[in-house]
Parts: C-alpha cells; sequence; structure tokens
C-alpha cells in the first residue's frame, strides 16, 4: 500500500466549489484543481495537489493553508481509507455538480473531438455518419447497455448493439455493495439497481464509443459512430476486485466468440491484487491481437489494474485546457493521455427507450472510451495495411501503442512520466502513414 496521506477536509461553511476556487488561487495557473467531496461536509484534496500548494506557498504550513482556503477541520488519512470513502459516498447525500462551460473557442460540448483532432479521421473514412466499418467491431466490460436513441433505439435503421451477442456473466446474484438483486437476466441489459453509485455507467462510457444522436439540438457523436459493439455485463461497480472471474470469462467471450478487435474497460482493481485469471485471460486476448484500452483509474494515485499491466493500452485523462485532470490516476505505466472531464455524456433510463442527452462526466473511464474508438477508427482506416504488416497477433497491439504515442501532442510544460507521451491525436493516427503504420520488430 502507498504511505502518501490526503488531506480529509471538513468545510461547514459555504460550498465544495468555494472551496475549490479557494485552493485554485493557492496553487496558481498550470495545475487543475479539484476536491472529491465524500460526505455532506467532507472532502478529499490528493497529495499531488497538496505537493504543488507547499511548493507555491513556501514557509507556511500546508495545514495552515488548507483552512485559510475554509477547511474546519483537518485529518490526514492513507490511500486505502481513500478508497473506501471513494465507494461508499452516498450521491444524494452531495453538492449537486454545476457544468463547467467549455469556450466554443475550444469545442464547446464536443471539446474532446476538437482536442483529438478525431474529424480529420472521420473525414478520411467519409464522415462520421457515414463509416462504412468493414468487420470492425468493439467490446466492453462495464455494467451492462440499457436502450437509448443514442445507440439507435427505436430509431430508423435500428441498433449497431449487436445485442445478439451481448451477454451478463455475473455468477454472484449479490452485485458489489448490494444485499438483494433479482436474478440476471443473460442479455447484457443494466439492471440499474436504485440508488447505485455507477448505475448507467455502460451506457454514459459505450455511447462515447459508438453513439450516434441529437437532444435538444445538440448532435452528439461518440469517437467510433456506429461501430458495431458487444456489451458484457460483469458488474454494478467500477471496482471489480471481486469480479475478475467474471472479467476473465467476459474477456475470453469478447475475444473467442464475439471476435471483437478492440475491448473497452473503464473499471480497475483497488487495492491491486490481480487474480491469475486476469493475467492469463489478458495476455491469451493480446496473443491474438485484441487491443485492450483501460481506464488508468480515478482518485488514487497509482494506477490501477488492468491498466498497470503490460497488455493493456492505460490512458490517463486531460482536460479541455490540456491539463492533466485532476482526479486521474497516473504513473509510468502510463502510455498516454485522452480527454476525461467536462465530457457530454448520454443518461440512461431505467425503463424504456433513453433520449436524453445532457450534462457531462468526469473520468478517466470517458478517456478510455475516446480511446477505444480511436482503436476502431485506425483498424478500420489502415485496414489491409495492418493486417499485412502485424497479423492479428500482438504486433498489432504494439502496433497501436506505438502509433497513438507517436500521435500525441504535447502542451507546455508536459510531464511525460505521469501522464504519458502527451494527448492523443486520432486525426494524425488515421491519416498519416507514418505514424500511423510504425515498424514493429
Amino acid at each position: 500500500m502507498s504511505t502518501v496521506y490526503y488531506a480529509k477536509v471538513i468545510v461547514t461553511h459555504g460550498t465544495f466549489e468555494d472551496y475549490r476556487r479557494q485552493l485554485l488561487q493557492l496553487a496558481g495557473p498550470g495545475i487543475d484543481v479539484g476536491v472529491l467531496q465524500v460526505g455532506v461536509h467532507e472532502a478529499l484534496v490528493r497529495p499531488h495537489l497538496l505537493r504543488h500548494i507547499r511548493a507555491k506557498n513556501p514557509g507556511t504550513p500546508l495545514d495552515g493553508l488548507l483552512r485559510n482556503a475554509g477547511a474546519n477541520r483537518i485529518d490526514w488519512i492513507k490511500e486505502e481509507e481513500v478508497y473506501t470513502l471513494y465507494m461508499q459516498r452516498i450521491a444524494e447525500d452531495l453538492d449537486p455538480k454545476a457544468d463547467i462551460p467549455v469556450p466554443d473557442a475550444a469545442g464547446g460540448r464536443a471539446w474532446h473531438h476538437k482536442a483529438t483532432n478525431i474529424q480529420a479521421a472521420w473525414t478520411a473514412l467519409g464522415g462520421p455518419d457515414a463509416i462504412d466499418w468493414q468487420g470492425v467491431r468493439v467490446g466492453q466490460l462495464d455494467t451492462g447497455y440499457t436502450r437509448h436513441k443514442a445507440w439507435g433505439h427505436g430509431q430508423p435503421g435500428g441498433t449497431w448493439l449487436l445485442q445478439d451477442l451481448c451477454k451478463t456473466i455475473m455468477h454472484q446474484q449479490l452485485p458489489d455493495g448490494w444485499a438483494t438483486l433479482a436474478v440476471q437476466a443473460g442479455d447484457g441489459v443494466d439492471s440499474m439497481p436504485i440508488g447505485g453509485l455507477f448505475q448507467g455507467h455502460g451506457t454514459r462510457i459505450g455511447t462515447t464509443i459508438s453513439g450516434q444522436g441529437e437532444d435538444a439540438g445538440f448532435v452528439f457523436h461518440g469517437a467510433a459512430p456506429r461501430v458495431p459493439h458487444v456489451v458484457v455485463r460483469i458488474t454494478d461497480s467500477v471496482a471489480i476486485n471481486g469480479r475478475q472471474n467474471e472479467f476473465a470469462e467476459g474477456l475470453d467471450y469478447l475475444v473467442n466468440v464475439a471476435k471483437v478487435d478492440v475491448v473497452n474497460v473503464s473499471l480497475g482493481v483497488y487495492p491491486p491484487v490481480v487474480a491469475p485469471v486476469m493475467r492469463q485471460a489478458l495476455a491469451n486476448a493480446y496473443a491474438k491481437g485484441v487491443i485492450v484500452v483501460c481506464a488508468a483509474g480515478n482518485h488514487v494515485d497509482p494506477v490501477v489494474p488492468p491498466a498497470s499491466l503490460l497488455e493493456t493500452i492505460a490512458v490517463a485523462a486531460v482536460t479541455w485546457q490540456s491539463l492533466p485532470w485532476h482526479g486521474s490516476s497516473f504513473g509510468p505505466e502510463v502510455d498516454f493521455s485522452a480527454p476525461g472531464a467536462v465530457i457530454s455524456k448520454v443518461v440512461a433510463a431505467r425503463t424504456g427507450i433513453g433520449s436524453v442527452i445532457e450534462g457531462t462526466g468526469n473520468g478517466t473511464s470517458y478517456a478510455a472510451a475516446i480511446t477505444t474508438g480511436g482503436a476502431a477508427l485506425w483498424l478500420r482506416r489502415w485496414g489491409p495495411e495492418i493486417e499485412g504488416k502485424y497479423g492479428r497477433s500482438a504486433k498489432r497491439v504494439e502496433a497501436f501503442r506505438q502509433a497513438a504515442i507517436a500521435s500525441c501532442r504535447k502542451p507546455p510544460g508536459w510531464q511525460p512520466q505521469p501522464f504519458g507521451a502527451g494527448i492523443i491525436d486520432i486525426g494524425r493516427l488515421c491519416t498519416e502513414p507514418a505514424i500511423g503504420l510504425p515498424v514493429i520488430p
């Protein structure tokens, strides 16, 4: 376990947004500042922000700085305690989060498209609404899916989810953190247990990969619009310590039965104790050339498995200002970063067909999803060349890793070790052969 300490602050006057603004003044420009609310009056400040504030304000004790910003009390806690607080927080008790507007110059609600230059990739393939995927498929291990018009449900032409292949693999009838549950259907549909912290997660992240739709005049596109998509439900939580058998079985199913090319894993194991079945499933996928894209993790410093394992592509998150997102896990295992804060999202519906596309989400889950879409575009754009140069072997995974790294742009002051090579440029990945088709020994 890590021995670094987080500050658990108690704030009884004002909102946590007020407190965040005060911390921003202490930190100065050049760093994304945020706190994680875990109770009505409790929030966590991460170690890297604490170090930055201390360095910017030499000579003043850190406790005093945090109190001057508005904290009534400060407790110092270890990382394992942070995880427990994160998983036990009750969303209904927390301050509502106002959407942070993104300037039109930065791309507005579709800022992540501009940040990754993805329009160039879409244009090379005929435009976002006209891509012929020619057999490319993506898979997703998550909380399942719900029906939504952004997935084509109830729309002309129907859904591009391969629903006959979507599947539920949950051997325990009690999902993580829940006392009762009806018997699971086997069709991959998210039951969205009432009060669940991560209900609808699979829909939010899945549509960030393959979605296409419109709501209230806003046109929504996932990174790889309408790519054939298989969702396997293995959990009701993003923490899958107790679901590693399901993870392994689900990944094997996606690789060997559903025959997908890319798998999105916006899930993690913390504390980072990896079961042999997870390692074996990832080794099998890697050997068969399946690109497994993983979220680095949220609100704990070290990169969490499976992102930390060598066979995967590990993605951290950045903001629209090209700053490392304050909630992203980071470390040498990260390959590169992608947008992961204030990302426009689809709102899952428990029954019927959802139609709402509003609000925003934060997390490395979104960064992984955008990268998964980028991998699908790469496979479609260079399909014959990829097949000829790398085949369906581990070389294909390493070719994508190296191509994505080579595509990256590096904002001023970028620190490569914790957040990888830079921010992925999906446009360059899919339009410049020298980048998109690297030499792999």
